[in-house]
């Protein structure tokens, strides 16, 4: 596991297009539903109404759960009740399986996993119970919301260093959007781009981590 005299010892995965995928999509077509919208529709209701700022308000730790549902409920006009709106906001993930098979591999030769993500309290909670079999096998989930910083803020990164008991420069980050990877970079670690499972397993050969290689 060298690159050059340094071994990887940690393996930081981001979730979101990474270890899973999710689409908003999913939730905007069930919040709409009752008000007679498309999912598209509410979502341009919603841009125009200054979604973004909450959710990065969300997702940065400034406003909690309670909070961020009743403001979606007043400023969409949901008439659902909040545990209903908590409900269809939360459940928009589904497994990346290869991703899931590689993670897998690696806890299994000893590496160590972190998961690193921009999310929410929401989100968070409903997607470590759907994919416990997997996340269970992570030492530590390491959440924006709950660091109070999102990628690429280097107050994120010191956050994954610090519980992985690694040097930065022992870690390697891997997250699907470019200034995320630049950001792990400038924070010290190795940081790969991820665009698909195979081209990540070759990524992750080339640093010397212990996987199968591929059969030719």
């Amino acid at each position: 596991m060298e690159v050059g005299d340094l071994s990887i010892e940690t393996v930081i995965f981001d979730f979101g297009n990474v270890i899973a995928h999710f689409d908003y999509r999913i939730a905007a077509n069930r919040l709409g539903e009752p008000l007679g919208l498309s999912g598209e529709r509410l979502m341009e209701r919603a841009t125009s109404l200054g979604f973004r700022n909450l959710l990065m308000d969300f997702e940065s730790g400034r406003v909690g759960p309670d909070a961020f549902v009743a403001e979606l409920k007043v400023r969409l006009g949901l008439p659902q009740s909040p545990s209903q709106i908590t409900a269809d906001w939360a459940d928009i993930f589904t497994a990346n399986e290869p991703v899931h098979a590689l993670a897998h591999e690696l806890g299994d030769s000893g590496v160590k996993l972190v998961l690193g993500s921009n999310t929410n309290a929401i989100h968070a909670s409903h997607f470590v119970r759907q994919f416990d079999s997997l996340l269970s096998r992570f030492e530590s989930l390491v959440f924006s919301h709950e660091v109070g910083a999102m990628k690429p803020a280097d107050a994120f990164y010191r956050r994954c260093v610090e519980v992985s008991g690694s040097p930065a420069a022992r870690c390697v980050f891997i997250d699907d959007m470019l200034e995320n990877v630049e950001g792990a970079k400038a924070a010290g670690l190795q940081a790969l781009h991820f665009d698909n499972a195979v081209k990540l397993k070759a990524d992750l050969l080339a640093l010397g981590l212990p996987l199968n290689r591929p059969k030719v």
